[in-house]
């Protein structure tokens, strides 16, 4: 009898906690919500295509609901480069950066070997990101105002795909040259907030900002100045 009433309760808590499993797992689908840690929203195309990749995990969020955080499986060169960069984008200043392969939404090609002798002036941003969209009118009077000097480069990083950033650009052109689908990019070079505006002179970086205020454009502004001994206003 007590075999059996020992059985029985073994029996009872294991179907409980096999009942308990099964009504509250929620399986990833496409309507899933996935983040990153610094809160921006992927889609299903992005975070499917990166998981695919063998170089990125889903973590369940801690909320309860059908959210969770994507995060890369960190490997001995990106520890290095937190090590030099941290997560502040005013760390890179006096850093080099060695360019990726990049393609922009007309076609053009850039890399490290034709851009190291230049000077970069680089965004990072996303269609969805309020302070992105707010300081592209700034980024474009900057662009208007110094794309005449043959050794600058003006180039947007943007997250989203290009049918997203040409739906985009029908009501609020953003002039730099944009690189479409750039998460893999971001992530190369350590970036984890939104915008961020980096100024590069010959592989060195010069100024870097994250978050957008008027005064960050105009110190960029300034710095670009002082990489261009003779500017024509």
């Amino acid at each position: 009898m007590k075999k059996l009433q020992i059985f029985l309760i073994t029996l009872c808590t294991f179907l409980s906690l096999e009942g308990f499993t099964q009504t509250t797992r929620i399986p990833l689908s496409e309507k899933s919500l996935v983040k990153d840690s610094a809160g921006l929203v992927y889609t299903y195309e992005n975070w499917s295509s990166l998981i695919k990749t063998g170089e990125y995990k889903l973590v369940k969020s801690k909320t309860g609901s059908d959210e969770y955080l994507i995060i890369g499986r960190e490997r001995a060169s990106e520890k290095e480069s937190k090590q030099i960069y941290g997560t502040n984008s005013g760390n890179f200043v006096g850093k080099k950066i060695k360019f990726p392969y990049m393609t922009d939404l007309k076609g053009k090609d850039y890399w490290n070997d034709i851009l190291k002798d230049k000077v970069v002036v680089l965004n990072f941003w996303f269609v969805k990101c309020a302070p992105c969209k707010a300081e592209i009118p700034l980024l474009n009077e900057l662009y208007w105002k110094y794309k005449e000097q043959d050794n600058v480069v003006f180039i947007a990083v943007c997250l989203d795909n290009s049918e997203t950033i040409n739906e985009f650009m029908k009501t609020t052109p953003f002039v730099y040259s944009q690189i479409p689908s750039g998460i893999q990019i971001a992530r190369d070079l350590n970036i984890v907030g939104y915008p961020t505006n980096l100024i590069i002179d010959k592989g060195i970086v010069k100024y870097g900002t994250t978050g957008f205020t008027k005064s960050n454009i105009e110190k960029a502004e300034a710095i670009l100045k002082q990489c261009l001994p003779i500017v024509k206003q």
